[in-house]
Parts: C-alpha cells; sequence; structure tokens
C-alpha cells in the first residue's frame, strides 16, 4: 500500500514547474528551477499508525526478549571451573598498579615513592619479576577448550540465524518512520534495505534497515536491564571469538603478564606526582581558595 502510494504520489513533472512560463533567463532562474524541482520530487508519505504498533515495536520486542534468551543460554552453557591462584595473583597486582597511578595525586610524595619503589624496583620490583610465558599452541591443543569455542559460536550465530529469518519473513516492506534532517542518496542502501525505490526520500526508514541498527543500538539497554556482565553485546563476543583480547593471542590464551607488566612498570616510572593535599589546613581556613590566593596572604605576612 505504501509503496504504491509512494510511486503514484509523485508525477514524472511537478505542477509547480509546469505552470511556469516557457521562457527561462538567465542562469539564476535556472538553478532556482533545479533546486524546486529536487524538493518536489520526494513526496510526503502518511504512515499509517498501525505499523507501529505491528512492526516497529513487535521487532524491538522480538530483538530484546532474543538477546536475554541468549544471555540465559550462553550463562547455562559455561562450565563452572575455578579460576587459577596465580591468575587472581597477576591480576590484582596490575589493578594495583594501575590505581596507584590514577590516584597518585592523593597520595603524599614519600609515600608514593615507596610505593613505586616497591612495584619498579630492578631486582625486587613486582613489576620486574619475571612470570611464565603462555604456550601459544596449549590452548589450542585442549579439547575443552576448543569444545567451549564452538559452544560460544553457536550461541552468538544461531539467534542471529534465526533473527534473519524471522525479520524479513513477516516485516518486510515497511516503512516505519522518518529521519528529522535531510540525508544524502548515498543513505538508502543503509537506511532503507527491503524498499527498492528511487522516488522514495532517504530520510524514510525501512524495518530491515530498523532490525540492523537496532541490533547495534541495543547495548546500553542490555546493560541496564542485565547489568555489566552481560554476554549480548555482538562486537565484544566475536573479539574474543577472534582472539582480539588483551594480549593479542589466540583465542582461550592466557595474556603474556611479562609484556603487561612492562608496560604498566613503565607507565607508573613517568608518571608526574603533585600532591593535592599540600595546602589543605590554609584552604580550609580561608573557606576553600584557590593556591593563589593563600600565596598572595603569604607574600602580605612576609
Amino acid at each position: 500500500f505504501f509503496l504504491a502510494c509512494a510511486s503514484d504520489a509523485c508525477p514524472t513533472k511537478p505542477p509547480h514547474l509546469a505552470a511556469l512560463p516557457g521562457r527561462r533567463s538567465g542562469r539564476r532562474q535556472s538553478r532556482a528551477t533545479f533546486a524546486m524541482s529536487d524538493q518536489l520530487s520526494y513526496p510526503d508519505l502518511v504512515l499509517d499508525p498501525s505499523i507501529r504498533d505491528w512492526v516497529l515495536i513487535p521487532i524491538f520486542v522480538i530483538m530484546f526478549l532474543m538477546g536475554i534468551l541468549r544471555n540465559n543460554v550462553t550463562k547455562m552453557m559455561r562450565s563452572s571451573e575455578k579460576t587459577k591462584r596465580d591468575t587472581v595473583q597477576q591480576n590484582n597486582l596490575l589493578m594495583r598498579a594501575r590505581r596507584l597511578r590514577a590516584n597518585a595525586g592523593w597520595v603524599p610524595a614519600a609515600a608514593f615513592a615507596a610505593r613505586k619503589h616497591h612495584f619498579c624496583d630492578k631486582e625486587k620490583g613486582l613489576l620486574m619479576q619475571k612470570q611464565d610465558a603462555p604456550n601459544p599452541m596449549a590452548a589450542m591443543s585442549d579439547p575443552n577448550m576448543m569444545s567451549k569455542m564452538m559452544q560460544g559460536n553457536m550461541a552468538m550465530m544461531v539467534p542471529q540465524m534465526l533473527m534473519m529469518v524471522i525479520i524479513p519473513h513477516f516485516f518486510s516492506g515497511f516503512v516505519l518512520g522518518k529521519i528529522p534532517f535531510p540525508l544524502t542518496p548515498s543513505f538508502k542502501g543503509m537506511l532503507q534495505r527491503g524498499v527498492n525505490l528511487s522516488t522514495l526520500d532517504t530520510a524514510y526508514i525501512t524495518s530491515m534497515s530498523w532490525y540492523i541498527l537496532a541490533m547495534f543500538g541495543m547495548r546500553g539497554l542490555y546493560s541496564i536491564v542485565l547489568g555489566a556482565g552481560s554476554t549480548t553485546d555482538d562486537s565484544a563476543l566475536m573479539q574474543q571469538q577472534m582472539g582480539m583480547a588483551a594480549g593479542g593471542g589466540q583465542p582461550g590464551q592466557q595474556p603474556d603478564y611479562n609484556k603487561l607488566y612492562a608496560a604498566e612498570a613503565e607507565n607508573l616510572q613517568i608518571t608526574e606526582h603533585k600532591f593535592h593535599l599540600s595546602a589543605a589546613e590554609e584552604k580550609l581556613l580561608r573557606g576553600g581558595k584557590a593556591d593563589g590566593v593563600t600565596a598572595r596572604g603569604k607574600a602580605k605576612r612576609a
């Protein structure tokens, strides 16, 4: 219905241009006529409110419920393995060093120097100790790791395959809404999938494009409803399966803590210390004024 309206409502020659006189003089009139023809070539569509109730909202609800189902299935498929003690200690050491570097301004200079020496000493520093290098082939030869990778791929690919079958079968060929700002024709392929109509304005969004935009735009909603540890982020799952986690190794491989420790020690060594509470008493007595006021007060006393 809407495709027919969109094609019939656009005449081959706009009536405003047909009423113009036959003679044209000057380039300005020709440019104005060309701009007017561009504005009149895309008619406004009157969308049925039932499309909102039977297409727009159902696609959003189906995708949201599918994401919750995938998150629960992924948690059920995970095996309850205990984390190794050495791995926990290594991660906690990195967190302590990063927290010291981030909150260095709230620690006195002597305390910061002592902690920095504790982490970065060349002989006894914790970040300078050599760790066992990970075996790159250990994860690939482990059958349990291979089964985990297969389960992760199934949990990510099967819901996407189902959605790519359901959405085009039940909701294809609908125009859902219009973006409140103009766009160039190069956005037609992204916003108007499933509707190949040259007379349709680029600002209109079809059902297939709404599905693709909502698929990559529901990350914030999932994090609010399911928490920060949800497994509904497609980009994060793809990076994890492709081995793009910290360390840059193979999927499931332990990170190289020697490189992580060396990088953190270098960052901690070049950190400049500036104590934020150096003149806290004078600021409190003066009502929280800036350091410049305190310095001027000392000069007047001298």
